[in-house]
């Protein structure tokens, strides 16, 4: 059986974690709209901030994937559930915290997916921009990737 100060100091690991978790898709939600604005130096900065976030969250992760493994758990998200659900009885926040990180983790994808097709359409737009100018300086000898012409 797990102490209640080892839940506990768990327990606020899982708020740091969801603390980061939150600061991470504030920062996707800014990537996206600097996508969409085209501020090319804002998604520079982005870039930097997202890359430090990834770190940090990396290292939450280790680091609960850890305390779960000591206490016997595989990390199986049934099993996981299913332990937090347990422990919610000595802590109640805890299931309350790992719902919020589950939200958080889909929201995360979400937006890293949303970004990844703006990025997509970015680059479809100035690879038809380049073909043109290409075109228009005659060179008409582009090709798309499956070998056809390209314009």
């Amino acid at each position: 059986m797990i102490s209640s100060e080892h839940l506990l100091r768990f327990v606020h690991e899982l708020e740091t974690e969801k603390n980061v978790l939150t600061a991470f898709v504030d920062m996707l939600k800014k990537e996206e709209q600097a996508l969409v604005d085209g501020k090319i130096n804002d998604i520079d900065r982005l870039t930097s901030e997202k890359s430090r976030l990834i770190e940090e969250l990396i290292q939450l992760d280790d680091k609960r994937n850890d305390f779960l493994k000591q206490q016997g758990l595989s990390l199986e998200k049934q099993r996981v559930n299913a332990w937090m659900t347990e422990q919610s009885a000595i802590q109640p926040t805890i299931k309350i915290l790992w719902n919020e990180l589950l939200s958080l983790a889909k929201t995360v994808q979400q937006l890293t997916h949303t970004n990844g097709l703006i990025i997509v359409n970015h680059l479809q737009h100035n690879q038809r921009a380049f073909a043109a100018l290409h075109c228009a300086a005659g060179n008409v000898s582009l090709y798309g990737p499956q070998g056809q012409t390209y314009l």
